[in-house]
C-alpha cells in the first residue's frame, strides 16, 4: 500500500500517462510539415550514406534529431518520427519535475511538471517531428545538472554533475545551433555559486573541447555554407518589435506573469529571479533580431526555466487567495483553478498551433492518384521535399523542384529551363518566396489548372492550386 505521505511521489507517472495518452490519440493531426520532411529525408540521406545536400544548410546538427527521426521513420512511418519528439518530451517533463525537487520540493515539482505540459507548445511540439524537443531535453538536463551539483558538497558527485551537464549543454548546442546563448548566463551563475576555478575546469573546457572535436570531425559540421545560412537575411522574417512582442509573449504571457509571484515568495523568490533571468536569453535574441522565425517553437526553451518558476507562483496564489489559510483544502482550490485556467490558456494556443500550416494530404493523394514515376513536379515554395518525402517512395524516378529551378530570370524575361509537368502554388504559406504571379505570364500557354485546395488556417484561409502541363 502507498503510505499516504508520500503519494505524491507517484503522481509524476499519472502526469507521464495523461501526456503520453493526449499525445498518441492525436499523433496524426496533420500531415508532414516541411521541417518534418526535411528532418527525415536528411537523416534518411545520413543513415545510407547518400551525399546529404540539405545538410549544409540545416539549421541543427544533423547527427542528432534526424538520425533519430529517420530511424523513428522507418520503424513507424511519420507516427514513428513524431513518436521520437514525444519520448524527448516525457524526458523534458521528468527533468522540469526534478528541478522542482532539487529547486524546490516534491509538490512544486509536480506542479512545474504539469503547468509544461499543459503549455500548448510543449504538447504541439511533442507531436511534431522536428528537434526543437530533443534541444529542449538536453538544455533541461544541462540545467538541472548545474542546479545539481550547487547543491552539493565538494567530491565527486559535484565533479560528475558538472561533466554530466557539459555534455547535455554540448549536446544541446549541437542539436540547435540557438541553444548556445544559454550557456553564458549558467555559466555565471556557476562562477557565483561554486567559483572561477570549477567553472572553468569541469564546464568551460569540457564544453570547449567536445565543441572543438565537434567541429573538426562531425559531418556538416556548422561551416561555410550553414554559418552562410544562419547569417542570411532571406531564411528569416523580420517584424517591428511591437509586433514581434506580441508574437512572442501570447505563447508565454501567462508562464511569465505566474512567475512573477513566485518572486514574491518568502523563502524561494531569489530561486524564481534566478529562473525567470534564465529563461530571456532566446527571448532577447528574438527581440534584438527582430526575427519571428520559429518564435512559437523557441519559447519552449524558455518554458524550461519558467515551469518552475511559475509553479512557485501558482503555490504562491495558493497561499494569498487562501489568506494564508491553514486549511489543506481551501489553499489547494486556488492551486488548482490557476493549474486548470493554464490547461485550458494552453489547449487553445495547442488548437491553433496544429493550424498554423496547410494540411498537404488532399495535395499528396492527388498527385499518389495522378501522378507518374519519372514526372517533374516543381513548387513555389519549401514544399519540395513534402513531396520528396510523400511521394518519393512510390515515384523513385520522379523529380521534385522549386519552381526557380525549373524557370530562370534573365533580366525582365523569364525563360523556361526544363518543363515541369506539374507546377503546385502554394500561396501565401509555402509560396512567400516565390509568388507564382511572377511566373503566370510564362505559364498561361504551357499549363492548365487541375485542382485547387483550401486550407484552413487560425488566420483565415490558403489556396493550392494544381497546374498541369497542356
Amino acid at each position: 500500500m502507498i503510505n499516504r505521505t508520500n503519494y505524491k511521489k507517484y503522481l509524476i507517472w499519472v502526469l507521464l500517462l495523461y501526456g503520453l495518452l493526449i499525445t498518441l490519440l492525436d499523433l496524426d493531426y496533420n500531415s508532414v510539415f516541411f521541417d518534418e520532411a526535411l528532418n527525415i529525408v536528411v537523416g534518411r540521406q545520413l543513415l545510407s550514406g547518400q551525399y546529404c545536400p540539405g545538410c549544409l544548410y540545416f539549421m541543427g546538427s544533423v547527427i542528432v534529431h534526424p538520425v533519430l527521426a529517420a530511424t523513428g521513420d522507418a520503424i513507424g512511418g511519420l507516427n514513428g518520427a513524431r513518436i521520437v519528439s514525444l519520448l524527448f518530451g516525457m524526458g523534458i517533463i521528468v527533468v522540469i519535475y526534478m528541478t522542482g525537487r532539487v529547486l524546490f520540493n516534491i509538490k512544486t515539482g509536480l506542479i512545474a511538471a504539469t503547468l509544461f505540459l499543459f503549455s500548448g507548445t510543449a504538447q504541439y511540439l511533442m507531436k511534431l517531428a522536428t528537434y526543437d524537443t530533443a534541444g529542449a531535453f538536453f538544455l533541461s538536463a544541462g540545467a538541472l545538472l548545474i542546479f545539481v551539483a550547487v547543491s552539493k558538497e565538494s567530491g565527486g558527485k559535484q565533479v560528475a554533475a558538472l561533466l554530466g551537464a557539459s555534455l547535455f549543454l554540448f549536446l544541446a548546442s549541437i542539436t540547435k545551433y540557438v541553444l548556445p546563448v544559454f550557456i553564458p548566463p549558467l555559466l555565471v551563475y556557476l562562477w557565483v555559486r561554486l567559483g572561477l576555478r570549477k567553472t572553468l575546469l569541469f564546464t568551460v573546457l569540457p564544453i570547449m573541447a567536445l565543441l572543438v572535436l565537434f567541429y573538426l570531425f562531425a559531418p556538416y559540421a556548422p561551416r561555410g555554407e550553414v554559418l552562410e545560412h544562419l547569417r542570411s537575411s532571406e531564411t528569416t522574417v523580420h517584424v517591428d518589435l511591437l509586433t514581434l512582442a506580441d508574437w512572442t509573449f501570447r505563447w508565454i504571457a501567462l508562464a511569465y506573469l505566474l512567475s512573477v509571484f513566485g518572486m514574491f515568495h518568502e523563502k524561494k523568490g531569489k530561486t524564481a529571479i534566478l529562473l525567470f533571468v534564465l529563461s530571456t536569453p532566446i527571448i532577447i535574441l528574438h527581440m534584438v533580431t527582430r526575427v519571428e522565425q520559429s518564435i512559437n517553437k523557441n519559447v519552449i526553451y524558455s518554458l524550461v526555466f519558467l515551469a518552475p518558476a511559475t509553479a512557485l507562483g501558482v503555490d504562491h496564489i495558493g497561499n494569498l487567495f487562501s489568506m494564508r489559510s491553514e486549511n489543506k483544502v481551501i489553499r489547494n482550490f486556488f492551486t488548482i483553478a490557476v493549474i486548470v485556467v493554464s490547461w485550458a490558456y494552453g489547449m487553445y494556443n495547442l488548437r491553433w498551433l496544429e493550424r498554423q500550416y496547410p494540411d498537404m494530404g488532399p495535395v499528396i493523394e492527388f498527385f499518389q492518384e495522378e501522378g507518374f514515376d519519372g514526372m517533374t513536379l516543381a513548387t513555389n515554395g519549401w514544399g519540395e521535399v513534402i513531396y520528396t518525402y510523400s511521394l518519393g517512395d512510390k515515384y523513385p524516378n520522379a523529380s521534385f523542384v522549386q519552381i526557380n529551378e525549373a524557370f530562370r530570370n534573365d533580366g525582365n524575361v523569364i525563360t523556361l529551363n526544363r518543363k515541369p509537368d506539374f507546377i503546385v502554388c502554394e500561396d501565401p504559406y509555402y509560396g512567400d518566396r516565390c509568388p507564382c504571379e511572377d511566373y503566370y505570364d510564362h505559364m498561361k500557354d504551357d499549363y492548365t489548372v487541375l485542382k485547387e485546395f483550401e486550407f484552413d488556417h487560425p488566420w483565415g484561409t490558403s489556396i493550392g492550386t494544381v497546374f498541369g502541363r497542356r
